[in-house]
């Protein structure tokens, strides 16, 4: 009875539309997923369970307890059960599960790397982590190896480099293969990001190249991730900013301070909440709103009022606070609610789809 079933939902998903969509979006209508195009026409009707939102022009939807890949045109990859769904899609691949064996499908569901491996991650700039055995190593998109399995454990490569363990603990490779650090001269606790990893040496914290180098002295009680160029950085209990030359943007005075996001950072001072930007300067501090979000397809969500809006990046409320919930803007649209309700504004902040859905998630450009 359950494949019968199946196999409805399945004939009914295929027959939705043919043509391919621009944007789509999950939401839920009632009690039920689906998933809607910018013009509000339904690619996949809501009978799910649930649904995610797409990834490389393929979404990931729910259906009696079982996840399945849908594409653009509202087809269903892996309706014959093949394999195993159980991660969205990165980078045009995802890793599946066929006989206890991992491999990679590409959007049109076929097997480019086929199962093979006892575990896998997702490809991130090119690279997977998969293991064989209980050995983790890393392949390129065509399945051959990059670094052979020889760790005992793995993680994605970033910025050029990864963090892996070995017998003797943490440590890093990068894509010259080069493994580090070689003595311990300093520990690995943290990944790779914007070219830097940040490291410990006497309880003090500094940053390394993908080569291993020390590049800025451990000299700081703690410190976040590179992103923009710049790291949130501590000395004497407050926080600063710092390049990758290990010289001060901001000087160490916020109480708090978060990394960079498309050139914002959200910085607390005393009870003052603000924005810096990658020049040093202030936005938004002083203002009638209320800061909470990092920026996101060049806008920020704000509260004021107890009501929802979005600024620009000078801390200009370009679209008024008058929601009751809002999420992120993404690819020019955003999720807010009315009336108990969602729906999705553009830029402009005028109502592109209805509010009328129970709840939504992200409108993707495919």
């Amino acid at each position: 009875m359950k494949k019968q079933i199946l196999i409805i939902s399945i004939i009914i998903i295929t027959n939705t539309i043919s043509i391919a969509q621009n944007y789509v979006a999950a939401v839920l209508e009632k009690e039920f997923w689906g998933y809607i195009n910018e013009k509000e026409n339904y690619i996949l009707q809501p009978m799910y369970e649930d649904a995610n939102s797409f990834s490389s022009t393929v979404g990931r939807f729910k259906n009696l307890n079982e996840w399945f890949y849908v594409n653009k045109y509202g087809i269903v990859l892996n309706s014959t059960n093949e394999y195993v769904t159980r991660y969205d899609f990165s980078e045009d691949l995802a890793r599946v599960e066929k006989g206890n064996k991992w491999g990679f499908i590409n959007s049109n569901g076929e097997f480019v790397i086929q199962p093979q491996f006892t575990h896998a991650s997702d490809f991130i700039s090119g690279v997977a982590a998969v293991r064989s055995g209980s050995l983790w190593g890393f392949i390129d998109k065509k399945g051959n190896y990059f670094i052979e399995p020889q760790f005992r454990n793995a993680k994605n490569f970033e910025s050029g480099a990864a963090m892996v363990k070995n017998d003797k603990g943490w440590v890093y490779i990068n894509s010259n293969k080069k493994i580090f650090p070689s003595n311990k001269e300093y520990e690995v606790h943290k990944e790779f990001s914007d070219s830097m990893a940040a490291i410990r040496q006497n309880k003090l914290w500094g940053y390394i190249n993908t080569n291993g180098e020390i590049v800025i002295e451990p000299k700081f009680r703690d410190v976040e991730f590179f992103n923009d160029g710049f790291a949130p950085v501590m000395e004497d209990r407050l926080w600063g900013y710092i390049g990758k030359n290990g010289e001060y943007l901001v000087s160490a005075k916020f109480d708090l301070a978060q990394v960079f996001k498309e050139g914002m950072a959200i910085v607390y001072e005393g009870r003052n909440q603000y924005y810096i930007n990658t020049s040093g300067e202030e936005i938004g501090r002083n203002t009638g709103y209320r800061i909470k979000y990092d920026f996101s397809d060049g806008y920020a969500r704000v509260i004021q009022n107890g009501k929802w809006g979005y600024i620009d990046k000078k801390g200009n409320l370009v679209i008024p606070a008058q929601f009751e919930k809002a999420v992120d803007f993404n690819d020019g649209f955003a999720a807010v609610q009315q009336g108990g309700k969602w729906g999705f504004i553009n830029k402009s902040g005028e109502a592109v789809i209805g509010f009328r859905y129970r709840k939504v998630k992200n409108f993707i450009k495919l």
